[in-house]
């Protein structure tokens, strides 16, 4: 078997076990097809691009599975012309994703390291649509608000009223939502007029909890 051969069995393994975890968005699955991994992750892991598994990066911090990004943007519900706010860039990974769909993204990060890594990636890819601000992205950015759609890389415990607000009438936040020990994959939606806010649970995923603050590793 030839290697471009393998490399497109690979492929198409990645992208199988992608609606296996429920993305069955076109948009979304075209995104992580023509998105590579290997862009943002070291070369030392690049036998691993394609796995469904997480991935150190720098800062001591980890790039979440794919598998566990598709079911996080199967629950955001997105649609076009979405402003879009992430909490935790990281790699950048999961806002090139949403830069791949046509969505206008502004992703927060509290490490100046890895904010400046993903600027550079995103120059380098041409990538145009993202904005990268290096800051603590745990109260959100309310003076770039409203947005239609907060995804947030890490678990939370307590209130997120402050992120809520932040969103557009019928607007979605998803992230971790722990109680206890159990972490739950979680979709709140702003509610249009009187209502109350909407809470979708969407099984176990586990995520460290969300950092607040500015790092001191800069």
């Amino acid at each position: 078997m030839t290697a471009s051969l393998q490399n497109a069995e690979a492929k198409m393994s990645f992208l199988l076990g992608l609606r296996t975890s429920g993305l069955l968005d076109t948009a979304s699955l075209k995104a992580f097809e023509r998105v590579s991994r290997l862009d943002f992750v070291g070369h030392q892991y690049a036998d691993l691009a394609l796995e469904d598994v997480a991935l150190p990066i720098a800062c001591g911090q980890t790039q979440t599975a794919p598998g566990s990004i598709a079911r996080m943007l199967a629950a955001l519900e997105t649609t076009s012309g979405d402003r879009i706010l992430e909490v935790g860039t990281g790699s950048g990974y999961t806002a090139a994703l949403l830069g791949q769909i046509g969505l206008s993204v502004t992703t927060m990060e509290r490490y100046r390291t890895l904010a400046e890594a993903a600027k550079t990636r995103f120059t380098r890819l041409g990538i145009t649509n993202i904005s990268v601000v290096h800051s603590d992205g745990s109260r959100g950015l309310a003076e770039e608000g409203p947005f239609d759609r907060i995804i947030v890389h890490g678990a939370v415990e307590g209130d997120v009223d402050p992120l809520i607000e932040q969103l557009t009438p019928g607007g979605v936040l998803v992230g971790v939502l722990r109680v206890s020990h159990v972490a739950e994959l979680t979709r709140w939606r702003r509610p249009e007029g009187g209502r109350s806010v909407e809470i979708d649970h969407f099984g176990r995923l586990d995520m460290p909890l969300l950092a607040m603050g500015l790092s001191e590793a800069l």
